[in-house]
């Protein structure tokens, strides 16, 4: 299969299917349509925590919490999203022209490759791992309720695959069975496209990553035919209007991930700490072997998001090192004094490092994804110690 394209299929399609995707029809009817479904399924999960605001259920209010934020984190990356979709159109613009220009040399389009096949693996692998740790999740209770009954606890309701509130009798057939398949499926296609969105930044800092490789190829070329300076001139042209276009593309993701990167540092933190004093609530209970690997498949699951993000935002952040680096490993002290300015010039704007934001207010890091954790662990032991 010839690659054409950095973005995976299953994130076209995902793109698509929220209408954020260029040229398709009846755009705004897909995004409405689904974030109406998003609004409505939040109603009733707050209706279900506000009907069980109580300490008697506290351990039942922090397990309908988790899915709770979780929706809600999902509802502010989509108005996000929209929102900038503008952004969005310029940067598959901005991909698509990289790629036209890349089928002009073979090396270029080597190095744009090896970038597109890891984002396929990456983009693949993450939606398979979250099908698999979703539906576990969804049917722990089932298997939870099966175990007690078989071992004669009485157990009479009949749950819903998430919690909600809802106002009419849901335990009688065949309504239940109904709801059942309907809240399951709508909770699959919300978690894909919470993973689409996941891998969609990491396709688009693999995209910027690969054409700074290709810069620093061409740097390498610079070097290895320092001594032919009139072609050099056009090189150094060629390389400032990559970078400038490089600099661009990732401002472009900063603007379309900041928000989205602030909800998600604040969210998966409430989220993460959820899960842990839930954890805890189980061992202290004595809790059967289901409850505790269902809590902790979410955990996993949960923890993946900031990963990813914060993994976008280092890697981006690591490879903008890498343009100054090899603009002084070039043989910049064999050319002419002019094009020595020029070298200088590029180095130092490549001091101004790349980097995703969370609101403006930090950079998405390694170092941000600690912080959540410790942040989460914090929260957690104020829980346990007022509980």
């Amino acid at each position: 299969m010839v690659i054409t394209n950095t973005i995976s299929p299953v994130l076209k399609i995902g793109l698509q299917f929220l209408g954020i995707w260029p040229d398709v029809s009846y755009s705004a009817v897909h995004w409405f349509g689904f974030m109406s479904t998003l609004i409505i399924v939040q109603y009733f999960q707050y209706a279900y925590i506000f009907q069980h605001l109580k300490i008697s259920e506290f351990s039942n209010l922090i397990d309908a919490l988790t899915v709770t934020v979780d929706y809600s984190l999902t509802f502010f990356k989509l108005i996000g999203l929209w929102l900038h979709r503008r952004v969005f159109h310029q940067i598959l613009a901005d991909m698509d022209s990289d790629w036209r220009e890349c089928n002009d040399i073979d090396q270029h389009l080597y190095l744009m490759t090896i970038k597109a096949n890891i984002s396929y693996f990456f983009s693949n692998l993450m939606y398979s791992i979250t099908m698999i740790f979703t539906v576990l999740y969804l049917l722990g209770d089932y298997m939870i309720n099966f175990i007690f009954v078989n071992k004669d606890y009485n157990v009479t309701s009949r749950q819903l695959p998430i919690k909600l509130y809802l106002p009419f009798e849901t335990e009688q057939s065949p309504v239940f069975e109904l709801l059942v398949v309907l809240i399951f499926i709508h909770v699959m296609l919300h978690v894909s496209i919470l993973t689409i969105l996941n891998g969609l930044i990491l396709t688009l800092v693999l995209h910027v990553s690969g054409q700074i490789d290709i810069m620093c190829y061409e740097f390498e070329n610079i070097s290895k035919n320092a001594l032919l300076h009139k072609y050099t001139v056009s090189l150094f042209h060629m390389q400032i209007k990559r970078h400038n276009k490089i600099i661009l593309f990732a401002e472009n993701i900063e603007k379309l991930f900041s928000f989205i990167a602030l909800m998600q540092v604040i969210c998966n933190t409430l989220v993460i700490c959820f899960l842990g004093f839930f954890f805890i609530i189980s061992l202290y209970n004595e809790s059967d072997v289901f409850v505790l690997v269902k809590t902790v498949l979410a955990y996993l699951g949960i923890m993946c998001e900031p990963f990813v993000i914060c993994l976008a935002g280092e890697h981006l952040s690591f490879k903008s090192k890498l343009i100054a680096d090899a603009t002084y490993e070039s043989l910049w002290y064999e050319l002419p004094s002019r094009q020595n300015k020029i070298i200088i010039f590029m180095i130092m704007r490549s001091q101004r490092r790349l980097a995703i934001t969370a609101g403006k207010m930090m950079d998405v890091s390694f170092e941000t994804f600690t912080n959540i954790m410790k942040a989460s662990i914090s929260y957690i032991s104020v829980l346990n110690a007022m509980y």
